[in-house]
């Protein structure tokens, strides 16, 4: 936290001293720099804020697409088999050192969708068990 106002502190003392009594004490080297490197960085920060929301938009389009999917493929197994249940703890993506999920969905109402039954389904539970047939076959590679 001391460093940038140090570095503004020098480059003043550098502007300043170039100013009344050329070349200065840095020789005007060092508050060029300093000038170089913010527009560098206001230039990067700027590209960031133009990115940044299309990759986020583009996240929130995927995972629309995804849910949609994902509860298509649930309504089936649902209907073969209606006591089919999403645990948190039976899942890929449950981190059990924190007990919560790894994931980070913007879709709040992804992680208790009801289906019409008496449960409520996390749309993107992924099983930990591989052996279980009770629907991992049409869900097994969507992530």
């Amino acid at each position: 936290m001391i460093i940038i106002p140090a570095i503004l502190v020098a480059a003043l003392l550098d502007f300043l001293s170039h100013m009344f009594k050329p070349p200065g004490v840095f020789n005007f080297w060092f508050f060029r720099i300093t000038v170089a490197t913010t527009v560098l960085l206001v230039i990067v920060y700027g590209v960031y804020l133009y990115v940044n929301p299309r990759r986020e938009k583009k996240t929130i389009a995927d995972q629309v697409q995804f849910e949609c999917q994902r509860e298509r493929d649930f309504r089936k197994i649902i209907a073969q088999n209606p006591e089919f249940q999403t645990f948190c703890y039976t899942c890929i993506h449950f981190n059990p050192e924190i007990k919560a999920c790894r994931l980070d969905i913007r879709n709040s109402k992804a992680r208790a969708m009801n289906l019409g039954g008496q449960f409520t389904f996390c749309l993107y539970w992924d099983s930990l068990d591989r052996s279980n047939k009770s629907g991992e076959s049409i869900l097994k590679g969507i992530r």
